[in-house]
């Protein structure tokens, strides 16, 4: 009687296979997560652009830019906000972030009154509720500039990408090296977070612009 043909794997073929897959899976693991990364940032540079455009729209109708708020929370670019009302679009701010704490710095007498009276919006489809990372996009409108230390922003209308209300969520170095590379943020050590700019301010907005620096009404 013969015997029957061995249909199974050998132990040298089974370690053989399993050698081939763990080769394979440090080839492509990490390239897969590069492209996930890389669809991240991408993400966030469509948020950037939309951004862009509804502070352009808002200044046309306004003639000043959304004021400054607290992570989370809408500016105006959605739904109006003044200091007696503004929105958080999740709904779910808390502790130090459950107050927009809205801040015109720049806003003419009676901007709350301008508001009420020429916002034609929503200039932006809707709040992004969250970042590609988890956290949440922070509005900010920084006049004088900022200090990120060890970074200085210019003055002008930034987009944050950074944590959550309780600090998590922040993104990974890797997605700052790629933000800083594809230009939607400023040359910085990484910190957790991106700032990416909106709109450089007009020099009459711009309290570190003088008239030798300033071209077609914008501070360079």
């Amino acid at each position: 009687m013969k015997n029957g043909a061995l249909t199974g794997f050998t132990i040298i073929e089974l370690v053989v296979v399993i050698a081939i897959v763990s080769i394979l899976a440090g080839i492509l693991i990490p390239n897969f997560n590069n492209i996930l990364e890389s669809a991240r940032v991408s993400t966030a540079g469509s948020v950037q652009r939309a951004m862009t455009k509804a502070v352009q729209m808002y200044y046309l109708d306004m003639g000043f830019y959304p004021p400054d708020v607290v992570r989370g929370w809408d500016p105006g670019l959605v739904s109006p906000c003044t200091t007696l009302s503004c929105s958080n679009p999740d709904g779910s701010a808390h502790g130090s972030y459950s107050s927009p704490i809205v801040t015109c710095t720049d806003c003419p007498s009676g901007w709350e009154t301008i508001v009420a009276t020429s916002w034609h919006g929503p200039y932006l489809a809707q709040w992004p509720l969250k970042t590609p990372w988890g956290g949440l996009y922070d509005y900010n409108y920084w006049p004088a500039g900022a200090s990120r230390p060890p970074c200085v922003n210019n003055p002008g209308v930034y987009a944050g990408v950074e944590g959550d209300y309780d600090g998590n969520h922040n993104m990974p170095p890797t997605a700052e090296d790629k933000m800083r590379a594809y230009g939607f943020d400023v040359p910085c050590p990484n910190n957790g977070e991106a700032q990416m700019l909106l709109q450089i301010l007009p020099c009459h907005l711009n309290s570190d612009c003088t008239s030798g620096n300033c071209t077609n009404g914008l501070c360079i």
